[in-house]
């Protein structure tokens, strides 16, 4: 009789803390790299433009494109996941990432500037829509804590570029400005390199367990179809403030300068400054929104909150838009508490990370597709009344319809629970 196999021995703490802390590291460092593609090319326009011609429109098509390709990364993403593996589609994302930041900056014409800048969105979109799944699986005991780091890291991100873009094309030229980034995302895919190898040899040694006859030890849940995500209250709880907040944001960022010019009378360096406020204050918001997202009983104050401060931001921008128009902006900055809550509740509200794959893929799609045609029509609307008054009367709805969610998320009730998903040997 042939001896019964030795038990695999436990893995030693300090192996347990290296992993754990690779992850951290892998998880922040691709966070960093997330919102350059959006930051770094507009503060060079004018000099892009004196080799690539860049009208109004060309310029509005570069703006419009981050929302649509971070809404078809909700759709590709989470399919992409579970063909090759978290860790690998994270992995390909960056690489994405890196073509594009170099494609970018070889560009001869602006058919090759826009579809380098799609591909650099793509990766990032991948990046928005499995980040949540990754916290997850790596750091399933510290979500909120894990959520609100990377969240401020993006905040980070998208501050730096505009400020070192025009000091970096001085010492070269646009094109450097836009390559230099290729870098950092480089050395943000090494860690994603071993996650991945290990991921992968993990999938390989079970499979062949398997194979040979043996149980699965890692029951995989069974796939949700996407149509069953409609039946959830805590996915359409989760869905409207997202969409609420990503349709102020895009719509701010390409809209309140010139509406600012035009009802406060501010000048066009002020405009820009008040826009900025809206980028500085998302730092804070983001630690502070997950965190309080995991140690809420139910996200209603957050939900509450927001909506106040979107009705007096709006509501200060349409009745009184130069009487106290830093307080407007400032609580239009605050409002967006909800992004970075959003983003914790995808793992928060999932009992497992393909589940929070799935369902921030599929509120993601949706809330940035309806964010990109935003500016696009209160932008109609402006130039149909003459006036921002509907506009802003449109955004005041808006941001009112945070309130439809306090009910759906209520309960502390998860997407597994409420769409039937088991595990499935």
């Amino acid at each position: 009789m042939s001896a019964a196999p030795e038990p695999a021995a436990a893995p030693r703490p300090s192996s347990r803390r290296g992993e754990l802390l690779l992850g951290i590291a892998a998880i922040v460092l691709m966070a960093a790299t997330m919102r350059l593609p959006v930051a770094a090319l507009s503060p060079l326009a004018g000099r892009i433009d004196a080799d690539i011609p860049l009208s109004a429109l060309a310029l509005g098509a570069l703006g419009t494109a981050p929302p649509l390709a971070f809404a078809l990364a909700g759709l590709l993403a989470p399919r992409v996941g579970r063909r090759l593996g978290l860790e690998s589609a994270l992995l390909l994302a960056l690489l994405a990432m890196i073509a594009g930041h170099l494609l970018r900056a070889a560009a001869v014409d602006y058919a090759m500037l826009l579809a380098a800048t799609v591909l650099l969105l793509l990766g990032a979109g991948f990046g928005n829509v499995l980040l949540p799944a990754a916290v997850k699986t790596i750091t399933p005991d510290r979500i909120g804590m894990m959520t609100a780091a990377y969240a401020m890291i993006m905040s980070i991100g998208a501050a730096v570029p505009p400020l070192v873009a025009v000091p970096l094309a001085e010492l070269g030229d646009w094109r450097l400005a836009l390559a230099v980034w290729a870098a950092l995302v480089g050395v943000a895919a090494v860690p994603w390199v071993v996650l991945a190898t290990r991921a992968g040899r993990a999938r390989r040694v079970a499979a062949a367990a398997v194979a040979d006859g043996g149980a699965d030890a890692h029951p995989q849940p069974r796939r949700i179809a996407r149509s069953a995500l409609l039946r959830s209250p805590t996915v359409w709880g989760i869905g409207i403030p997202f969409t609420v907040s990503s349709i102020s944001a895009y719509a701010g960022y390409a809209l309140l300068p010139p509406l600012l010019r035009e009802t406060a009378g501010v000048g066009e360096a002020q405009a820009g400054a008040l826009l900025a406020l809206l980028g500085f204050l998302g730092l804070p918001l983001a630690a502070l929104g997950p965190l309080l997202a995991t140690r809420l009983r139910t996200p209603t104050p957050l939900l509450i909150a927001s909506t106040v401060l979107f009705t007096t931001a709006y509501g200060g921008l349409l009745l009184a838009p130069a009487t106290a128009t830093l307080l407007w902006m400032g609580a239009l900055g605050l409002a967006y508490i909800t992004f970075p809550m959003c983003l914790a509740l995808f793992a928060l509200r999932s009992r497992t990370p393909a589940t929070a794959s799935v369902v921030s893929g599929a509120v993601q799609g949706v809330g940035y597709a309806v964010a990109a045609v935003a500016p696009l029509l209160l932008g109609g609307l402006r130039d149909a009344t003459g006036s921002w008054s509907a506009a802003l009367v449109v955004m005041l709805v808006v941001g009112l319809g945070n309130l439809v969610a306090v009910p759906l998320l209520a309960r502390r009730g998860t997407v597994d629970d409420e769409v039937g998903v088991g595990l499935s040997r």
